[in-house]
C-alpha cells in the first residue's frame, strides 16, 4: 500500500470517527475545577435545577486536607450570609400562615428588644431597612464570635442598646444583625427554636435534609473542615468562630443541591402563595419612595437585559452563591469550603463563575439521568 492510499485511509477513518462533543454536563465540571484551581482552594461544589430537576451537579477538591478526605456532594458546607435567604422564608411562611406580619412591630414577637422610638418591622429587616447596624469587621472579637449562646436571644445584646443608624425605612443599611433579630422573631411566632422553625416551615416541607446548624458544639455528620486561601497562595485552617450568634444570617450549612432545590422552589414552585411571591420578587422602597435592588431576601439584579435574583455570602472558611434565572427557569447554586485573607488575592473566582459562567453552560442543559453519578 502506498502513502497516498495510507492518507486516504486515515482521513476516511477521522471523518467517520468525529471527535464527541463535551456535554453542558461535562463543560460545567470542567469549569468547576478549573475555578477551584484558579483560587487555590481546597474544595467547591455546584448544582443548578429547572422545573424541580437536578440539571447538574458536582464537587471538586477535599473537605479534608490534614485526613485527605474528598469533598462529596452531599458535603455539608458553611453559608455565610446565604443563610439570610433561608431567614426569609421562614418569615414569609409566617405571614402567610398569619403567625407574623411584615409590617407590625418586631417587638410584638422579640418582646426584649428595647423601644428605638419608631417601629422596626419584619420587612424592613428583610430588606436591610431598619437602621440597624452591621458586624464591627474592625472589633475582631465582634467578628470572630467565640462565645457560645444556647439562647439566640441572648446574642442580640451585643448590639440592642446601640443607637440606630438611620430611622426605620429610610435608608439601606446591610446588616446581619438585623437579621439575627428577624431569626429571634420569627422563631418567637413559631413558638419554637430558631432551628425547629426553620426545619417546621422550610428545609423540612422542601426535604433539605442537609440543611441545619452550623452548631459549633455537635457532631454534625459530614461536616467539612474550614479553609482560608492566604497571600501567596497558601491555605491555613481558618481562624475559629462559634456560629451561635447568628444561624438566621450567617451561621447555616448546606449543600449546592439543597440550595439550589430551595432557590428553584422559591421562585418557581408551590412552597409560596401569592403573598409569598410579592414579597420575595418585589423590590422594597424605602419611605421617600425610592425602589430598591433589593426584595423580602433577596438582591433583584438585571444584567444585559437578564433579570436574576440572587444572593452571596462569605464567613469564616466559606464563600456561597445562589441565583435564579426567570429567563432560563435556572436555579444555581455554589459552595466553597474557603475564603480568602490577603491584599494581593483579589477577588475570587467564585463568584463571577457562578454568576455569569455557569448561567451560560447550563442555559440549556437538560434534565441529568443520574445525578447521584456525578
Amino acid at each position: 500500500m502506498n502513502r497516498l492510499d495510507v492518507a486516504t485511509l486515515l482521513l476516511a477513518f477521522l471523518t467517520a470517527a468525529p471527535a464527541t462533543a463535551e456535554t453542558p454536563q461535562e463543560a460545567a465540571s470542567r469549569s468547576l475545577r478549573e475555578t477551584l484551581a484558579a483560587d487555590h482552594g481546597p474544595g467547591m461544589m455546584a448544582a443548578a435545577v429547572r422545573d424541580g430537576c437536578v440539571v447538574w451537579r458536582d464537587a471538586a477538591g477535599y473537605a479534608d486536607l490534614e485526613q485527605q478526605v474528598t469533598l462529596g456532594h452531599d458535603t455539608r458546607m458553611r453559608i455565610g450570609s446565604v443563610s439570610k435567604t433561608l431567614t426569609a422564608a421562614l418569615a414569609t411562611r409566617l405571614i402567610e400562615t398569619g403567625r407574623m406580619s411584615a409590617d407590625e412591630d418586631i417587638r410584638s414577637y422579640a418582646t426584649g428588644f428595647p423601644d428605638k422610638g419608631r417601629p422596626i418591622t419584619p420587612r424592613m429587616l428583610a430588606s436591610h431597612t431598619a437602621g440597624i447596624r452591621h458586624y464591627d469587621f474592625g472589633d475582631y472579637a465582634e467578628a470572630n464570635n467565640v462565645r457560645y449562646y444556647e439562647r439566640l436571644e441572648d446574642a442580640l445584646a451585643v448590639f440592642a442598646d446601640d443607637a440606630l443608624l438611620t430611622p426605620p425605612g429610610e435608608a439601606f443599611e446591610y446588616s446581619s444583625f438585623g437579621y439575627n433579630l428577624l431569626g429571634v422573631a420569627a422563631a418567637a411566632a413559631a413558638e419554637a427554636s430558631f432551628g425547629e422553625a426553620l426545619a417546621t416551615h422550610v428545609t423540612g416541607p422542601l426535604r433539605l435534609a442537609d440543611t441545619v446548624l452550623d452548631h459549633p458544639l455537635q457532631i454534625v455528620v459530614r461536616r467539612t473542615r474550614f479553609y482560608t486561601v492566604v497571600d501567596g497562595g497558601g491555605v491555613i485552617n481558618t481562624i475559629w468562630r462559634d456560629s451561635s450568634d447568628y444561624y438566621p444570617s450567617g451561621g447555616l450549612l448546606s449543600t449546592a443541591t439543597d440550595l439550589a432545590r430551595f432557590t428553584h422552589a422559591v421562585f418557581a414552585g408551590d412552597f409560596l402563595g401569592d403573598e409569598g411571591d410579592r414579597l420575595v420578587t418585589t423590590p422594597a422602597r424605602l419611605a421617600s419612595g425610592e425602589e430598591l435592588p433589593y426584595t423580602f431576601g433577596w438582591q433583584r439584579r438585571a444584567v444585559d437585559g437578564r433579570l436574576r435574583y440572587e444572593h452571596g455570602g462569605e464567613t469564616n472558611g466559606a464563600y456561597a452563591q445562589i441565583a435564579y434565572f426567570p429567563k432560563f427557569d435556572l436555579a444555581l447554586a455554589g459552595i466553597a469550603n474557603f475564603n480568602f485573607w490577603g491584599e494581593t488575592l483579589g477577588e475570587p473566582a467564585f463568584f463571577e463563575w457562578v454568576l455569569e459562567r455557569l448561567p451560560v453552560l447550563l442555559a440549556d442543559a437538560p434534565c441529568a439521568t443520574d445525578p447521584d453519578s456525578r
